[in-house]
């Protein structure tokens, strides 16, 4: 019996070695599919801050031929135009910030666009460049950044003369050289959450994920994206006064991560002005599009589908009706300006010379 003291010690310590190498096998293979989830999470991440950015991508590219059109609307929303998109981190959702920070999204300025045959690509300007300063004045970093980049940047640009930018490339600091035109623009912000179809505030654009992924037709996104436009070049200044909710919101990473506002498409429109608003800027909206060489005559049919596909019933009310036979009716003054050769520009309206929608 003594003997067998020995053995059954060893025993005991070879079944503690083996509990602890199952143990060791067992922490290992959780920390290894906690590292793959991990993994899985980010690259989730990562995709869907893909599919913002060809939101954004699709937003810029259908306004762009629309922002110089929208020029000389309102003295007061004309600006310097350079044919850039500017962003910050703040643009995005906070559970994103991780993929937008190794996109070199961070608490600065960063040039997200550069179009074809523009001022900006004309000057060097690149993607990805962070701004510096602009004719000399300091661009904000940190919690001013947003805000900044979403409303200060075109006060900032001088249209018809050289303006320097100072950006940052890497480890390079370039001054660059680049001479504005004159347009009326807005920040865009993507919003990933479905709090918020589509919303201005005078300085920026609000807009859904899903509603601009909903979107199929390109002419679709044009007329969404030119009513966009034209509620915030609008002449009416009770229309021009930021939304309480989003026009004084300083962190527009909150706004970003999701407001709910209801959107044009939802309970925005309880004022009694609203009405006549919709159909001024559906006015803007259409000229817009013509001068810019859009198709105008499915503009009404949109609208239709995406009120009625927002009714409970699928109705329209009365007041939708009447916007919708009106938009048909500049339609049809802006076809016989066409006819007559003359130039498509919303005169009348801009004297106050309603008679085009009474």
């Amino acid at each position: 019996m003594l003997r067998s003291r020995p053995l059954f010690a060893l025993g005991i310590s070879l079944s503690l070695l083996l509990l602890s190498a199952c143990d060791s096998t067992h922490s290992a293979e959780r920390k290894a599919e906690q590292a793959r989830q991990a993994a899985e999470q980010a690259r989730m991440r990562a995709a869907f801050l893909g599919r913002i950015h060809e939101a954004e991508s699709a937003v810029w590219q259908t306004l762009h031929p629309l922002i110089e059109k929208a020029a000389n609307y309102r003295a007061e929303e004309t600006h310097g135009y350079i044919g850039a998109a500017f962003v910050t981190e703040a643009f995005y959702s906070e559970a994103l910030l991780a993929e937008a920070r190794a996109e070199g999204f961070g608490p600065w300025v960063t040039v997200l666009t550069v179009f074809p045959d523009s001022p900006a690509e004309s000057a060097g300007l690149r993607a990805g460049d962070r701004l510096l300063s602009i004719n000399g004045a300091k661009v904000p970093q940190g919690s001013r950044s947003a805000i900044y980049a979403a409303r200060q940047v075109k006060r900032q640009l001088e249209p018809g003369g050289p303006n320097l930018l100072e950006v940052q490339r890497g480890n390079e600091v370039l001054e660059l050289e680049v001479t504005p035109v004159e347009g009326a623009y807005y920040g865009v912000v993507v919003v990933a959450t479905d709090a918020v179809d589509l919303q201005v505030d005078g300085d920026v654009i609000w807009i859904g994920l899903s509603l601009v992924e909903s979107i199929k037709r390109s002419e679709d996104l044009a007329y969404l994206c030119a009513y966009a436009l034209a509620k915030n070049v609008m002449r009416h200044s009770k229309q021009k006064g930021k939304n309480a909710m989003l026009g004084q919101l300083l962190d527009v990473a909150a706004a970003a991560s999701g407001v709910n506002t209801g959107g044009i498409f939802g309970g925005m429109g309880g004022n009694a002005y609203s009405h006549a608003f919709e159909v001024e800027a559906d006015l803007i909206a259409l000229y817009l599009l013509a001068s810019a060489d859009y198709e105008i005559a499915g503009y009404p049919e949109f609208w239709d589908r995406a009120l009625r596909g927002r009714s409970r019933k699928g109705e329209l009310t009365a007041k939708e009706v009447e916007r919708i036979e009106t938009a048909g009716k500049v339609i049809a003054s802006i076809e016989a300006k066409r006819e007559a050769e003359e130039p498509i520009f919303p005169e009348e309206y801009l004297q106050g010379d309603v008679s085009e929608i009474e």
